[in-house]
């Protein structure tokens, strides 16, 4: 559970600067609605939760017992996190490499 914890907050970081740079250049759109609104009101607001995120992440990492089993939920969600992000991660490799 904790790699897999861990393994988010990175591409959660990844994402954000990813994200910024191609919003910044116009390289792309974000289609988070909620993200698009952060961005378009504030950009360091929208990096600042992105970051927040990924500090969440690492203080449950440093508070999970890892002799404890995690909650068939919480691995779930954390499942469904990774996959996602990797599969956002995957589509700002394909736009880089369309931009270079």
């Amino acid at each position: 559970m904790r790699p897999l914890l861990f393994y988010i907050a990175l591409l959660n970081l990844l994402d954000a600067a990813l994200t910024m740079y191609g919003l910044h250049s116009n390289y792309i759109t974000e289609s988070n609605p909620l993200m698009n609104y952060l961005y378009l009101t504030r950009p360091w607001l929208f990096l600042l939760i992105k970051v927040q995120l990924s500090v969440l992440l690492l203080i449950l990492l440093y508070y999970l017992n890892p002799k404890k089993k995690a909650s068939r939920i919480l691995l779930s969600v954390a499942g469904v996190a990774a996959v996602s992000y990797t599969f956002t991660c995957v589509l700002h490799g394909y736009w880089i490499v369309e931009v270079i």
